[in-house]
């Protein structure tokens, strides 16, 4: 569901501008024009998101960013999106459990697909950063960032510090990244796990904190060829559930009894490879990537993503890219299709349980080709339209596959 994506990168995306914005604060740097230090540039976007009778995003992203001197650079940026669709809540298919949607959105039942529930949210989220270069090699990035949805509120912050060597061929980045969020319904409670929807007792928000820390190398290959390694910590304390998502109690036939909400442990560690190489096809400007991403966690969530892109120019500001992505993970070790019981009786619960198709075995596929067209030196727009196919190891959805779309709109000011 692209709603957890999206938290899980607010944290990500703390840890990823203390590299990002380190460059920027360098190239700013070996200006010598004095004027520049007191330039500044907007730029506005806005992204959409769809998938056909699933979700729909739209986005709107506004950032200003500067230099304060020939060694200072800050950036101010601006988040609103609106969120919409439907998610499956980790009931049987033919159940009809009512669990209440994020700002009032209901329940309903998808035939064959799992009991699925509507949701209809908003997001707000501010960031600031402060790059600054200590010497000719050496920057660091100050970061911070606050979100806050109808269900969940954020706030973070992260430094970053990055090493050139003296030929600049290598870069040594070192970051460590935090956040405190909250976690409810959107009646800004959360059940108590594994109790039953008819019976259920609630208490408050429940509060998460995660601590990052993120150790990476890039290296400039030779002229056309570059590549980056990243190796990233996490670790998470406090309330991990999905205060949406039930499990059915259920017998070896699929006759359901009851349906319980979930329960996650309060503990997560995870462990992250990241690997990209960029290489630039000779005798044009046709480009080839490839990525690898590794995810290990002690919920036993193993993932592998292998990802590729090939990008040329057909006319001046016409360029166009397939891509493919292929993404396999393993279940998480507390995941269950459903909770199996002969007679419906739950004196022998297990300690956690959770059927959402998000921990569950899985592998994608998926292919599509971007095109953008460049308005102008400073802005673009871009179509990406591609073909997503997931497939179950053992969920109460069954396979699926389909269209999605995004565009993105972007300018810049100075």
């Amino acid at each position: 569901m692209v709603v957890a994506v999206t938290k899980t990168l607010k944290q990500q995306l703390t840890l990823a501008a203390g590299a990002l914005l380190g460059h920027q604060a360098a190239d700013a740097a070996e200006s010598t024009d004095a004027s520049l230090y007191n330039s500044w540039t907007v730029d506005v976007g806005y992204l959409y998101y769809s998938e056909p009778d699933k979700i729909t995003v739209d986005t709107y992203m506004a950032m200003i960013s500067g230099n304060l001197s020939d060694k200072d650079t800050v950036s101010l940026g601006l988040v609103f999106d609106t969120l919409t669709g439907s998610t499956p809540t980790g009931a049987l298919p033919d159940s009809s459990v009512a669990v209440t949607g994020v700002s009032g959105g209901g329940a309903g039942t998808v035939g064959g697909g799992g009991a699925t529930s509507s949701f209809d949210d908003t997001r707000l989220a501010v960031d600031a950063s402060w790059g600054h270069e200590w010497q000719r090699l050496v920057r660091s990035d100050v970061s911070a960032y606050v979100s806050v949805e109808g269900d969940y509120t954020a706030i973070g912050g992260g430094l970053g510090i990055e090493k050139d060597t003296e030929d600049r061929a290598y870069t040594f980045t070192a970051a460590i990244g935090g956040s405190v969020d909250k976690v409810s319904q959107s009646n800004e409670q959360t059940p108590a796990p594994l109790s039953e929807l008819s019976d259920a007792i609630y208490y408050g928000k429940g509060d998460k904190n995660t601590y990052d820390v993120l150790f990476g190398l890039s290296k400039i290959i030779n002229r056309r060829t570059a590549a980056m390694v990243n190796i990233t910590h996490s670790r998470s304390l406090g309330y991990h559930t999905d205060p949406y998502k039930v499990i059915s109690v259920a017998d070896a036939d699929d006759a359901e009894f009851t349906t319980l909400f979930e329960k996650r442990p309060d503990e997560r560690e995870r462990y992250v490879l990241y690997s990209k190489i960029v290489h630039e096809i000779p005798g044009g400007d046709d480009h080839l990537d490839f990525s690898y991403r590794y995810h290990t966690d002690s919920w036993d969530v193993n993932s592998h993503t292998v990802e590729m892109g090939y990008s040329f120019d057909v006319r001046i500001r016409h360029l166009f890219k397939p891509f493919g992505r292929i993404y396999y993970q393993q279940a998480a070790n507390f995941y269950q299709r459903t909770i199996v019981s002969d007679d419906g009786v739950l004196d022998n619960l297990p300690e956690y349980a959770s059927s959402d198709p998000r921990l569950a075995d899985m592998l994608s596929v998926t292919a599509g080709l971007k095109y953008q067209y460049k308005t102008s030196a400073t802005g673009s727009i871009d179509f990406r339209l591609a073909y997503i196919h997931r497939q179950y190891g053992s969920a109460v959805v069954g396979d699926d596959g389909t269209l999605f779309l995004t565009v993105d709109l972007g300018k810049g000011f100075d």
